[in-house]
Formats: structure tokens, C-alpha cells, sequence
């Protein structure tokens, strides 16, 4: 039997969320008969069950097994190398500057010491006016270059702590075990024989996130999805083909059984009015991601046809992308990032302004046809021309038609709200006070165009019978009873002013205290 360990090379790797499958691939020259390839210096967190081996060519496979090698250096990548010589070097730099400054203080102290002229030394220059400017010069001199390398020092001293840390990213470099695959196969007449194996390990994944981005307002919005890719194998991936896949092989494939579901009845507690109010305040703050708050909007261009940069194969339960090159992936914490998908997509424009809390009005951008994209949840990193703006989530699984994100406050849009005319007590009903509360509210649009605004009020919600709001005027706005919550939706022409008036009265015992402001 021969066996051979012949240097073997990462062909492809697929993904996944959480892991990665490696195909690699060695040519060898086989003896007639029985044969055994070594593919060695594998990581160590192969997973055994997962191997796979193939004979593609010269012979006919007989087993695949895998087991740790001896104690090996960790392999250093080659951008750790060109890190460690670049820092070499830093530092060579630096005590060369350093090695200057010494030597200037050193002729420094040397010109002091003998800028005397004349005395016992019978030291004499013809021209002691030359001799002073000669000392002063230098002097100069001297200042100039020790300014120049302290300057070169602080760069360097940068540098050095930059590429320190950079190296620190990487895996330590000590002395730990690797893996090995053999496989077992026999060759009828000998001569080249290709085998492939592929493997499972847990010491790489990739994160998908998403990138939008308008150059300008009123343009077309650029959606695209990325991938996140961190590999600690111990080895660099070179031009190797790269899939990216929403799957996990290592969930297992036992179908879950169920079980009774038993309820019983529970007896509702009392809930204090504080609570109450924290609920109701809760369901207004998520009012504003609803798309039951999605005014009619601005119309925006059209948008252009996709362009995918992977291709995607769909199955009944994982996507996968395969990337159109082949990629350099080092074996690091500091991930590599890749670009998946780009897409020009159709949005529109409205202002949203909840005036009770912030009378900012922010600029939304809602974006529909997202949902048909092969998308997938993840963090969305938003940009205006070249300005970063913010994050936000994007999760496929809410099945809207539309995503709103915001694309900041907009200063040219005007909110101001007022108090008008309130009466601390209006009068006396039996055993009842009343109050009145009345706000002003006014939008200017100092656009140089016509805007749509979504405007947010709100009226109190009592959790007591003895407390009573009513509505006195709300300007048309459309009313929430159980939340309270009013909403105006406003055309706003160009250097145009909207105004609606809220007022409501409240009615509650003498004896009692309603805080209203």
C-alpha cells in the first residue's frame, strides 16, 4: 500500500449562518493497488461525521477517516506576515529617529560648552562676529531637525500602535494540533488519481446586512444586500469559490412531535393607571412603524431593473448565493465583506412629526417591492449622498409591502405648538370640575416644493368612569379612540402654512386632581 501526503488546496467553501463546509481537492501519482492520501494540517474542529470523500479520477474509493495529527505550529497567514515585517520596520524607524535627537543633544551641549571663545584655551577667530553667527546657526539648525524628528517619531509611534492592534485581530500563533483526512482507494493500473473531500467545521460564518443609499432627494434608492464573512480555520482561503447559504446542516433532520396544548383560565388583575398610561404610550411609539400611519406619498422616478451580483439557487428551506469570483478570505476576527445583491428600487417621500413629543418633522422614505428580493434580516445602514444617516432593522418575515426608514429631521419644515386659550377650571357640574386644554399647532413649508406631512397628536385616555375627556375640536383629524391618538394627513404647498387646533375638556370630581400638562 502507498500513502502519500501531497499538498492539497481549498477549492470551495460553502458558508453557512453558523459553519462552513470546505471542498478541497489533490492530485497524486497512484501505485497499482492500494493506495492512501493524506490531506494534513487541517482545523481541528473537523467535524468526523461530516466528511465526504471522492474519487474523480484513478481508482476507486475504500474509506475516509479522520483523526488529529501531531502537535504543529499554527500556520501564520500571509497578511499576519506582512503585518509583522511592515511593524519591523516601524520600529527600525523609530530608533533611527531616535538616534538622531541623541546625537543633536549631544552637538548641542558640545556648541554650549564651547561657545566661549578666546581665554586659556587660546582658542581665536579672526571675525567673532562670524564665530557668533556660526553658533546661532547651527543652534537653529539643531532646533529645526529635532522638531522634524519628533514629528517623524509621533507618526511612527501612530503607525507602530495601528498595526499592533491590527495584528492582535489575528488568532494567536501558538503550537496546537491539526487534523488529518485519509483517504483509502485502489488504482487497477496506477497513475494520476484526483481525489476531492469535503468537510464540515464550526469555525466560520457570515452575516448579511444591507446598505441603502440615495444620492439626492426626489432620486431613485439603492438597496443592497452584503455578506459579513469571518473564517478562524488557521488558514488562509486563496482564490477559492465562495457560496453563501442561509442553511444549518448541523440542526439535524428528526422531524419534532407534538404535544397537548393545555390552557386554563386566568383572573385579570388590576392594572394601575400608571401602567396603563405606560401601555397606551408603548402602542403610540409603535404606531409610528405601522403602515396603518402611511400617508399618501410623493411620488418618486420609476425604478430601474435589478443588478444581482451572485447568482441564487432557492430550495424548500435555504437560499444560497454564489459569489460571481473567486475570493481571498484570511484566516482572521476582521471580516471580509462582500457585496450580494444590488437593487434600484421605487420610493416615496413623506414628513412625519409627532408635535406633542418633538416638533422636528423627519423626512420618511417608503420604499416598496422589497419583499420579492430574497432579502434576508439584518441590520440596514442608511446614507444621503455622502452623509451616513442612521441604522435600522430589515425583516423579510414582516411580509409588509412597504419599509419606512427615516432619512433625518428636516429644519425647512416648521412645527410649532402652542398653548391657546385654557382655563384651569371651567365651571362646576354637580359634583364635577372642568377643565379645558386647547394646542395650536402650525406647519410652514419653506420647500422650494409641495410636501405630504403626517402630523401626530394625541388626546388623554381616562382608565377611570369618573373621568371623563371630550373632544372639543380637532381640526379634522382622524381619532383613535382607545389610544387617543390623532392624526392629521397634510398637503403643504411650497412657502405654504398649515394650522389645526386641539382642544379637549376633561370632567372629573371636585375633590379629586387631574394632571393635564
Amino acid at each position: 500500500m502507498t500513502s502519500k501526503k501531497t499538498i492539497s488546496a481549498v477549492e470551495e467553501v460553502r458558508v453557512f449562518l453558523h459553519g462552513a463546509e470546505i471542498k478541497r481537492r489533490m492530485v497524486m501519482n497512484a501505485e497499482e493497488g492500494k493506495n492512501t492520501a493524506v490531506f494534513s494540517g487541517l482545523p481541528q474542529d473537523v467535524r468526523p461525521e461530516s466528511i465526504n470523500a471522492l474519487i474523480e479520477k484513478g481508482g476507486t474509493l475504500m474509506s475516509a477517516d479522520f483523526e488529529m495529527d501531531s502537535f504543529k505550529e499554527s500556520v501564520v497567514s500571509t497578511e499576519l506576515k506582512a503585518l509583522k515585517e511592515r511593524y519591523e520596520k516601524v520600529k527600525d524607524s523609530i530608533k533611527e529617529e531616535e538616534s538622531k535627537l541623541d546625537l543633536l543633544s549631544s552637538e548641542e551641549k558640545f556648541l554650549d560648552r564651547n561657545r566661549k571663545i578666546g581665554g586659556d584655551s587660546g582658542f581665536d577667530l579672526k571675525n567673532l562676529k562670524d564665530a557668533e553667527k556660526y553658533f546661532k546657526g547651527r543652534k537653529e539648525e539643531i532646533s529645526s531637525g529635532r522638531m522634524e524628528a519628533e514629528k517623524k517619531l509621533r507618526v511612527l509611534g501612530e503607525e507602530a500602535e495601528r498595526i499592533a492592534k491590527e495584528m492582535g485581530s489575528f488568532p494567536s500563533n501558538k503550537v496546537r494540533y491539526s487534523g488529518k483526512i485519509s483517504v483509502e482507494f485502489h488504482s487497477e493500473s496506477g497513475g494520476e488519481a484526483e481525489i476531492v473531500v469535503s468537510y464540515y467545521v464550526n469555525s466560520a460564518r457570515w452575516t448579511p446586512f444591507h446598505e441603502i443609499r440615495m444620492t439626492e432627494i426626489g432620486a431613485p434608492v439603492t438597496l443592497s444586500m452584503k455578506g459579513s464573512i469571518i473564517q478562524n480555520t488557521g488558514e488562509d482561503w486563496k482564490d477559492v469559490k465562495v457560496k453563501l447559504s442561509t442553511g444549518n446542516p448541523m440542526l439535524g433532520n428528526q422531524q419534532p412531535s407534538i404535544h397537548p396544548w393545555y390552557i386554563d383560565l386566568v383572573l385579570p388583575q388590576k392594572v394601575s393607571a400608571s401602567k396603563m398610561a405606560m401601555r397606551k404610550e408603548m402602542e403610540y411609539d409603535e404606531c409610528i412603524a405601522e403602515k396603518c400611519c402611511a400617508p399618501e406619498p410623493m411620488a418618486m422616478p420609476a425604478a430601474s431593473p435589478a443588478q444581482m451580483m451572485a447568482q441564487t439557487t432557492e430550495s424548500q428551506t435555504t437560499t444560497e448565493f454564489a459569489l460571481p469570483a473567486a475570493l481571498d478570505i484570511p484566516s482572521s476576527n476582521k471580516p471580509s465583506k462582500v457585496e450580494i445583491s444590488k437593487h434600484v428600487l421605487e420610493a416615496e417621500l413623506f414628513y412625519y412629526c409627532v408635535s406633542k413629543l418633538d416638533t422636528d418633522a423627519f423626512l420618511i422614505a417608503e420604499i416598496k417591492g422589497w419583499e420579492s428580493l430574497n432579502l434576508l434580516a439584518g441590520e440596514v445602514s442608511i446614507f444621503q449622498g455622502n452623509e451616513y444617516v442612521g441604522k435600522t432593522y430589515l425583516d423579510p418575515a414582516r411580509a409588509d409591502d412597504s419599509m419606512q426608514i427615516s432619512l433625518g429631521r428636516d429644519r425647512a419644515i416648521i412645527v410649532t405648538r402652542e398653548k391657546g386659550n385654557s382655563m384651569a377650571t371651567k365651571g362646576m357640574i354637580g359634583k364635577n370640575k372642568k377643565a379645558l386644554r386647547e394646542w395650536i399647532i402650525t406647519v410652514r413649508n419653506t420647500r422650494n416644493r409641495d410636501v405630504k406631512m403626517k402630523l401626530i397628536d394625541q388626546l388623554p385616555v381616562s382608565v377611570n368612569s369618573a373621568v371623563v375627556v371630550e373632544p372639543a375640536e380637532i381640526s379634522g383629524a382622524e381619532l383613535e379612540k382607545e389610544t387617543g391618538i390623532l392624526t392629521w394627513s397634510l398637503d403643504i404647498p411650497s412657502g405654504g402654512s398649515v394650522k389645526k387646533v386641539l382642544k379637549y375638556e376633561v370632567a372629573y370630581p371636585k375633590n379629586g386632581t387631574v394632571y393635564l400638562d
